[in-house]
């Protein structure tokens, strides 16, 4: 799989240049709800910077005038380029709400919480953010904590799943053991689409294949990550 870090910096130039290719012709409301997500971006990126220096998960400063569109996406970088360079230079696990956590992972999260963000602008903005196998890292997060959508539901179940996820390239991406009778299988892009809440399953290649897939593809719909929902969502 490629690198992560390199892979944040360049999901986030593309982001960037969506939102500056859409900029000049964007309507007001429009250019609200594009600095909003831009907003979350900062905020997530900041509580970075702030667990890897050690001094604490506080919110960033949030962007409410949405006339700045330019300043949303300056403050945006300056905050996720911080992040991404802290991350990459980190000497051990970060402290992080639930436990400490790789640096890798914390940017694995990072860059889950970037495509969901960046999925809300696209939308906003009617327009489509290419998609590369860089999204493996996105992919990999989501099985990571597949397990957190059955927190208030009885917890796991007893028996492994298994995920068979095709990349952007056709490359087949698996993640379990393979004898494992309960499987969720399909596109990457659309797991991805699914796990963070950007899609509904209904319209999406993804497949549950036993009972316990079954469960966790009626509770992942339902289930929100405070890292890349908010309230308002």
């Amino acid at each position: 799989m490629s690198d992560v870090y390199a892979d944040l910096e360049a999901g986030a130039d593309a982001l960037a240049d969506l939102v500056h290719a859409h900029a000049g012709a964007l309507p007001l409301p429009s250019a609200r709800a594009v600095a909003a997500h831009l907003a979350e971006l900062t905020v997530v990126a900041r509580r970075v910077v702030l667990a890897v220096e050690g001094t604490g998960t506080g919110p960033a400063p949030r962007i409410t005038d949405a006339g700045l569109l330019g300043d949303a996406v300056l403050a945006w970088r300056s905050e996720h380029r911080k992040a991404v360079e802290l991350l990459a230079t980190a000497a051990g696990d970060v402290p992080w709400p639930g436990g400490p956590l790789r640096p890798s992972l914390l940017a694995a999260a990072l860059l889950t919480v970037l495509f969901a963000r960046g999925q809300d602008i696209a939308d906003v903005l009617g327009a489509r953010l290419p998609r590369d196998d860089a999204i493996g890292h996105v992919a990999y997060y989501g099985v990571r904590t597949s397990g957190d959508v059955y927190a208030g539901h009885g917890g796991p179940p007893a028996g492994p799943l298994r995920f068979e996820l095709t990349a952007p390239s056709g490359t087949l991406w698996e993640f379990g053991p393979a004898d494992a009778a309960d499987r969720i299988s399909g596109r990457a892009e659309d797991f991805c689409l699914l796990f963070t809440g950007r899609r509904p399953a209904a319209g999406l290649a993804v497949e549950a294949t036993g009972p316990r897939a079954r469960r966790w593809l009626e509770l992942v719909q339902q289930h929100r990550n405070p890292l890349w929902t908010s309230e308002s969502d």
